[in-house]
């Protein structure tokens, strides 16, 4: 039997979160993205629907659908409980999905390309229609330095003064962009609230008073985490009226040697796999792909 909800009670939202935990125990890869696990706290966004399956008081699936895109279509992510698999809630889960999307289309995200779920798609009539790479490089290796084209000026992120410029850069930087560029101020606000968060780590580029490109880092696993922490290219923007100068790639090296002074390890970035332009920048500054995350398209 599958609850289908639209906000979670703070007891669903734990029993959510303690199945992303094992889950990503088991598949070394946390199975929902990290939009969802920020609205979870909130009982997750009005506009979306919660799918829920349960043995008595446990939790082995669940599902999270969004159908507020009305051009591209609804999109969806899961998880089941690793000692609940080969029992069919995937596909359940996926049916009812399905039926739940307004126009019957559905793009379905699979973190980590698990071999299970790619079969999954396929047998239910879906194709790989965009992918994900995880690139990563070890910060402990020599960087070059940034160099910064003429005219242009660097800061650090002032909480509380900077969120609306940022988000209307980034929303012009990431225009074609299907996540990226549709971002309010509210987006800015709730990761200012992670523990993550450091705007000493988020770097402001200005043309005079514009702001024309900017790199946001991030840490990984700083808070007792059974792994290293682990940098992150966050998010590299550059306003179109200053693109094809040099400063992606430059406020890149910028926020990767502001990395490697905080003495980690690696660090790891999310691109395209159709964006070739920017992955052969990041191959030279000597990333290479680690990880992939597919989605899957029907209807």
């Amino acid at each position: 039997m599958i609850d289908v909800r639209g906000r979670l009670s703070e007891g669903e939202v734990a029993a959510v979160r303690q199945l992303v935990d094992e889950v990503n125990a088991a598949d070394d890869v946390p199975p929902l993205s990290e939009h969802v696990m920020l609205h979870l706290p909130r009982g997750g966004d009005a506009d979306v629907r919660h799918l829920l399956v349960r043995d008595g008081s446990t939790l082995q699936g669940y599902a999270h659908l969004d159908v507020t895109d009305a051009v591209a279509g609804s999109s969806a992510e899961l998880a089941v409980h690793p000692d609940a698999r080969g029992n069919g809630i995937g596909r359940a889960l996926v049916t009812s999905l399905l039926n739940l999307s307004p126009d019957s289309r559905l793009r379905l995200w699979a973190h980590g390309e698990h071999p299970a779920s790619a079969r999954l798609a396929t047998s239910m009539g879906f194709t790989r229609s965009r992918v994900l790479w995880q690139m990563r490089r070890p910060l402990g290796d020599p960087l070059p330095e940034p160099v910064l084209p003429a005219g242009v000026q660097v800061r650090t992120f002032e909480v509380g003064a900077d969120e609306q410029q940022w988000t209307e850069t980034n929303n012009r930087a990431f225009a074609n962009h299907p996540d990226q560029g549709r971002w309010g101020v509210e987006e800015v606000l709730l990761r200012e609230a992670e523990s993550w968060f450091d705007p000493k780590g988020f770097f402001l580029a200005f043309r005079g008073e514009q702001l024309v490109g900017f790199h946001w880092t991030k840490t990984h696993g700083a808070d007792g985490h059974d792994h290293p922490p682990v940098g992150e290219v966050y998010v590299v923007g550059v306003d179109p009226s200053e693109q094809g100068r040099g400063l992606g790639p430059a406020l890149t090296l910028l926020g990767l040697h502001h990395l490697q002074q905080q003495g980690l390890d690696q660090v790891l970035l999310y691109v395209d796999e159709a964006n070739t332009n920017a992955i052969r920048v990041y191959e030279r500054l000597g990333f290479t792909r680690y990880a992939t995350d597919v989605c899957w398209s029907r209807g």
